[in-house]
């Protein structure tokens, strides 16, 4: 495939990946300013501020765990051991690596359909957590599971046809991978 197409595919992977992960960052931001005024709330204001703990678990966690997934995966930046592989050859790696690729975007994509299937009932359904105020509407974090892992998929897969490229076409190596 044209190496304009490839640029096309990173630009987009790497605008959702960025997307995603400023939005992870931002959770991170909104979990600590929950906790410190939870923990301001208790000490000096003497009552526990309400639904702190439910907010905390049920989106900022969700968001920083998932939403930045696609960015570590366009990066690269997964944890990878070769210890089995370091003596293979080139080629014989390639195929290894091609092979976990095609694995891992097939189990990506299933696991972002079942979640994206969930998160819909859980909309259907007005998911609410119950805390000590009252009901926490949870349905919205649901959806922040196959936006991450979807998004990771869409990487994955571009790393894939990247690397089939590269495996079949040697010739018109496909940078960046």
């Amino acid at each position: 495939m044209s190496s304009d197409f490839y640029k096309k595919l990173d630009r987009i992977d790497h605008t959702i990946a960025l997307i995603l992960c400023s939005a992870a960052g931002l959770s991170i931001v909104a979990m600590m300013l929950h906790i410190v005024a939870g923990i301001y709330s208790r000490h000096f204001l003497g009552q526990p501020l309400g639904g702190v703990t439910e907010i905390v678990s049920a989106y900022d966690m969700v968001a920083v765990s998932f939403l930045s997934l696609a960015y570590v995966t366009h990066q690269k930046a997964h944890i990878s051991v070769e210890l089995f592989t370091q003596k293979l050859s080139e080629q014989m790696k390639q195929v290894i690596e091609l092979a976990a690729a095609i694995f891992v975007t097939a189990l990506s994509i299933w696991i972002s359909y079942e979640t994206a299937v969930a998160a819909i009932h859980s909309y259907s359904i007005n998911e609410v957590w119950e805390s000590g105020d009252g009901f926490l509407t949870v349905w919205p974090s649901r959806f922040f599971l196959p936006f991450g892992i979807g998004a990771m998929a869409f990487s994955y897969a571009l790393d894939t046809l990247k690397r089939a490229d590269r495996l079949i076409n040697p010739s018109n190596s496909v940078e960046d991978l």
